[in-house]
């Protein structure tokens, strides 16, 4: 009797793993539809923008990722409005639906060419938000004052580099992995 409890305790254990690892991976499966400039995501449907013939999500990722993503404020409707601010972390580990990635430095600067930062608000396909971002002790600060996107290049072992846009600049400087900023994909 032991030995059979013990079988169905392991049978058990294994469609229990097996049923998470399904669900995680359906969570991360978006379907893009050309026609309608579309990504339809179970979190949301994204528009998207081909933006010098690479196709870009033209709204911030709002994937929930437990202990690594978080609201501006930690107020959902800054999620709803914004999208989810995460670590560098999440950000570079598979957060971007299949097809899709974090995109580098190079990518932005290709996408943003000699644009006027204040441009780049008011230009409604790209969708630019001043979400602004948490400092690692759980701060919040910058929003309706600047865009951070996190991209895939990374400083050092501590830190990585974001896109920062304000009214007036356009920056790329590297930060400490543990804030949380705005997440933008592109499909490759």
């Amino acid at each position: 009797m032991k030995k059979v409890f013990k079988i169905l305790c392991m049978a058990v254990t294994a469609a229990a793993t097996m049923s998470a690892f399904t669900a995680c991976d359906a969570s991360n499966t978006c379907t893009y539809d050309e026609s309608t400039h579309k990504l339809f995501c179970s979190e949301k449907t994204y528009s998207t923008i081909n933006i010098k013939g690479q196709i870009w999500m033209a709204e911030n990722l709002s994937a929930y990722i437990p202990d690594s993503s978080v609201c501006y404020g930690n107020d959902h409707a800054n999620c709803d409005t914004l999208g989810r601010l995460y670590t560098w972390g999440a950000a570079t580990n598979g957060l971007c639906p299949k097809g899709w990635e974090l995109p580098s430095q190079q990518d932005f600067k290709n996408a943003f060419g000699s644009a006027v930062p204040a441009d780049l608000k008011k230009d409604r396909p790209f969708g630019l938000l001043f979400a602004g971002f948490r400092y690692f002790d759980g701060k919040f600060a910058d929003k309706n004052a600047s865009a951070s996107f996190w991209t895939r290049d990374s400083y050092d072992d501590s830190r990585a580099f974001l896109v920062r846009v304000t009214d007036s600049t356009i920056t790329y400087e590297h930060f400490n992995k543990n804030i949380a900023a705005s997440v933008r994909c592109v499909k490759n």
